[in-house]
């Protein structure tokens, strides 16, 4: 990563030449599979991401896994009628967004797993764990591919009380020098 992700600020990494605008088919199926590894046996019938950056991942993660794959949109479509929603700041964007999820696709009988590429500030992850719960589907974990440390959002999943994965740790990122500094784990 540290070769091919190019660090624009402190807080903003850049991954697109790999996870995200640029997908490298190999490295999404290697990081799915790893993450099927940790959640395998877990009873998860469906993975929910957010648009758009996290579907790749998350689709890839579900097809490992044999389940549906299901994405909350940005916005809400004029074809939704029952929709779980939730009103969120993107961090890298800096704009007011609703999130919305047809409620038709997250019962009650759903064990879901929640995936992203990024763990930052968890405002996202949290807001799709709300509307996991409101459905009364059961919240089974959340999966990362790169978490940056310093946001802060480990804390803020942790009063799902499930489990919080990330495959990569990133403590520190000095613009100046594009040196990636990463968790111990």
């Amino acid at each position: 990563m540290e070769e091919k992700g190019q660090v624009l600020t402190e807080e903003f990494l850049r991954v697109d030449s790999f996870l995200n605008h640029r997908i490298d088919p190999r490295f999404v199926t290697l990081a799915a599979q790893v993450i099927c590894q940790v959640f395998r046996g877990h009873g998860i019938t469906c993975v929910l991401t957010a648009e758009a950056a996290g579907n790749v991942i998350a689709y890839e993660v579900a097809r490992e896994l044999g389940v549906y794959a299901v994405y909350a949109k940005k916005g809400r479509a004029a074809t939704m009628k029952d929709v779980l929603s939730r009103t969120l700041r993107s961090p890298t964007k800096n704009t007011v967004f609703d999130l919305c999820l047809a409620r038709e696709y997250l019962g009650p009988s759903e064990r879901v797993l929640i995936v992203d590429d990024f763990l930052y500030q968890g405002v996202t992850s949290a807001a799709l764990a709300e509307m996991v719960l409101e459905a009364g589907a059961t919240l089974v974990g959340f999966a990362f591919v790169i978490e940056k440390g310093f946001g802060g959002g480990r804390q803020v999943l942790a009063r799902f009380g499930v489990p919080v994965v990330s495959l990569v740790g990133v403590a520190r990122m000095d613009p100046q020098t594009g040196r990636i500094e990463f968790c111990e784990e």
